[in-house]
């Protein structure tokens, strides 16, 4: 019971700080589902839907309804059904398939009530709220003696808009792979620690490689965009194709990332130094563009049987 109160406790502490720490939310965020899935390995499925109760009641007492329909979607039953799924499976790509997809549902659920409720999708952006996010940016940049005329603010601010009700989709599943990858890696590290057992597990990220059917989304891409620019009033087309693109480009440059870890690791790098670059690599858009066209190669030619071959040959 102790152990059961204690993880509901400190699910609520990290709603509340997501709710008045700026700078925490996001974090935070990223890890929601990490009580509830820790009790539910622990404990089972009912004690943690038990626990999302309580909590979900908790969270309506201190801050209304509409927060505590979102404590009990991405912070309880998310978790809740993490615990499960990583109780029910033996391998840990299962665990990571279904847990987005699980993900993604709750984000969907999430994005409708809210929408119903208030009227205003939390993912699509005004031109009002990207113009004060644009000219907050171009005030800085004036202070710091670059100039920055209203026309270009305001070109700038529709391009935002666009971009986001543009890619609204791949946004939903990028930021649920993100919360499911990181909510898994925490609670591994938490059950490794405290001996409680092992999480079912993934391969080492220098093996990780996408099958070869990944190539027919990509033709379903291209015969969208140019199905998009013969029919230009039929957004869906547009939209369609943005997506798959995005959502692709990233498991491309997540590929070409896993090739460049197995490189470092067969030079004996240190681990010290290959997280920071891959980091790197993720988060600055040229190399992230090259990742992805190397990424595309490795599944295509599987660069590294090529690599081991070429090392064995050299060896002997």
């Amino acid at each position: 019971m102790f152990e059961w109160l204690s993880w509901i406790l400190f699910s609520l502490v990290m709603f509340s700080a997501g709710m008045y720490v700026a700078f925490a939310a996001p974090f935070l965020i990223m890890i929601a589902p990490l009580p509830f899935m820790v009790l539910g390995i622990r404990q089972g499925f009912r004690e943690s839907l038990l626990g999302v109760m309580f909590g979900s009641v908790s969270a309506f007492m201190m801050f209304g309804y509409l927060p505590a329909f979102m404590y009990a979607l991405e912070f309880g039953i998310l978790g809740a059904v993490f615990g499960y799924v990583a109780r029910k499976v033996e391998k840990g790509v299962d665990f990571v398939l279904i847990s987005v997809a699980a993900s993604i549902i709750a984000k969907m659920v999430l994005i409708m009530a809210f929408t119903a409720v208030s009227g205003m999708n939390p993912l699509t952006m005004s031109p009002e709220m990207a113009e004060e996010i644009v000219s907050s940016l171009a005030k800085v940049l004036s202070s710091g003696g670059i100039g920055t005329s209203e026309e270009v603010i305001k070109n700038y601010s529709l391009a935002m808009v666009e971009t986001v009700s543009l890619l609204m989709p791949s946004m939903i599943i990028f930021f649920s792979a993100i919360d499911t990858l990181a909510t898994y890696g925490a609670a591994s590290y938490i059950m490794r620690k405290t001996g409680w057992g092992e999480l079912p597990a993934l391969p080492g990220f220098g093996t990780w490689r996408f099958p070869r059917n990944l190539f027919w989304a990509l033709v379903a891409a291209v015969i969208m965009d140019l199905a998009g620019k013969a029919f230009p009033d039929e957004r869906v087309y547009a939209v369609i194709s943005a997506n798959l693109m995005e959502v692709l480009r990233a498991i491309f440059m997540v590929e070409g990332l896993s090739l460049c870890w197995y490189c470092m690791t067969s030079r004996g790098i240190p681990k010290a130094v290959k997280v920071p670059v891959s980091l790197f690599g993720a988060l600055f858009s040229p190399v992230s563009y090259i990742l992805s066209m190397v990424g595309i190669f490795d599944i295509w030619y599987d660069l590294r049987a090529r690599i081991r071959r070429k090392n064995n040959e050299s060896d002997s």
